[in-house]
């Protein structure tokens, strides 16, 4: 019998969001098939999807405890599609990009791993055009991802990215792709395509604003103060 764990706050607004009838999801970055999951919830309630995860073990585990077809690779662009490329590694995060892991973020081994562009895993696992919910968490690699991503090919309901926003880089690449921002929920941004009838709630609004526009200059100035005490 499979475990049950109970949703916590967001997977609850995301459940809202979507209503009681089975959808289509995509986990990039799925990591650990029920504690850690974006999507283990919805699989409870009869969706399917595919699952993205680089780290052969916890890929490993999400084939033996989830339902949905599970791809071992790595996303990034179109570039390196095909290619085998260093994966960092933190206990159960991982990233392409060692620099940009979180403060604090100490890897402790490197793999390599072989890297697809999003595009290709969604073709290669049937994934029909206007899926419902799309979540991209790797580690500040979520740039690439997009980058080898065509939502306008795919038209994802939902998108829940990943950003802790040192830039607007990846909310400006979302928003370029035809999506704006709904609500901001701890370090997740939430998008729906333009034309979707979502609005902002004013709670949402404010947090917006907060996180995007009014700190994002305090945030500037710690990171290149970070990165000056580094180059001490």
């Amino acid at each position: 019998m499979a475990r049950a764990f109970p949703p916590n706050e967001e997977q609850e607004l995301i459940r809202r969001f979507f209503g009681d009838t089975p959808g289509f999801f995509v986990e990039v970055g799925a990591n650990d098939p029920h504690a850690r999951s974006q999507t283990y919830h919805l699989e409870q309630k009869g969706w399917t999807g595919l699952l993205i995860e680089p780290q052969p073990d916890l890929a490993e585990a999400l084939r033996a405890n989830r339902r949905a077809r599970v791809f071992a690779v790595a996303c990034s662009d179109p570039a390196h599609d095909g290619d085998t490329l260093t994966l960092h590694v933190a206990g159960p995060l991982s990233s392409l990009n060692r620099e940009r892991m979180a403060p604090g973020t100490v890897p402790d081994g490197a793999i390599a791993v072989p890297v697809r562009t999003l595009d290709r895993v969604l073709a290669e696992g049937g994934a029909p055009p206007g899926f419902d919910f799309l979540s991209i968490d790797v580690e500040g690699h979520e740039l690439e991802v997009l980058s080898g991503f065509d939502a306008r090919r795919w038209q994802p309901r939902l998108i829940l990215l990943e950003d802790h926003v040192e830039n607007l880089a990846k909310h400006r690449a979302v928003r370029a792709m035809g999506y704006r921002l709904i609500r901001r929920y701890e370090n997740n941004g939430w998008y729906v395509p333009e034309d979707a009838p979502q609005r902002i709630a004013s709670g949402d609004r404010w947090e917006i604003v907060r996180k995007y526009y009014l700190a994002l200059p305090f945030r500037i100035i710690r990171n290149a103060l970070r990165a000056a005490r580094k180059k001490d």
